[in-house]
Parts: structure tokens; C-alpha cells; sequence
């Protein structure tokens, strides 16, 4: 049982240090700060997407001049 411990205090060591594994998600409040809006699945066709949201995609509505 102690080897399980040290297996998985080696596993997180190593993946603490690879580039995404820590990444912060935005908050719905962060998403809008950005000027965007989370959405569930995916952006819709006329809009950008900004990150990764909690509950899902922050997108941002496309201006079209």
C-alpha cells in the first residue's frame, strides 16, 4: 500500500510541471470582463472563441462592419 502512495506523489509531481495541466478555467464573471459569454457545447457561428470557460467555451460576438 505505501508504494501506491509514492506512485501517485510521482505522478503529480511530473504532471504539475506539464504546460496546460494548471491552466485556470474563467470563471463566467472572467469570461464577461473579457467581453465574451460561456456557452455549454460550442461558439456559435458568429463568434469568436476567447478560452476555455467552466461550463464550457468563452465566446465573443463578431461585429461585422
Amino acid at each position: 500500500m505505501k508504494f501506491l502512495y509514492l506512485l501517485s506523489a510521482i505522478v503529480f509531481l511530473m504532471l504539475m510541471d506539464v504546460p496546460g495541466f494548471s491552466h485556470a478555467l474563467l470563471t463566467h464573471r472572467a469570461c464577461r470582463l473579457r467581453g465574451g459569454d460561456c456557452h455549454f457545447w460550442k461558439c456559435p457561428t458568429n463568434a469568436l472563441y476567447l478560452e476555455k470557460c467552466i461550463i464550457g467555451h468563452c465566446c465573443q460576438r463578431r461585429i461585422w462592419s
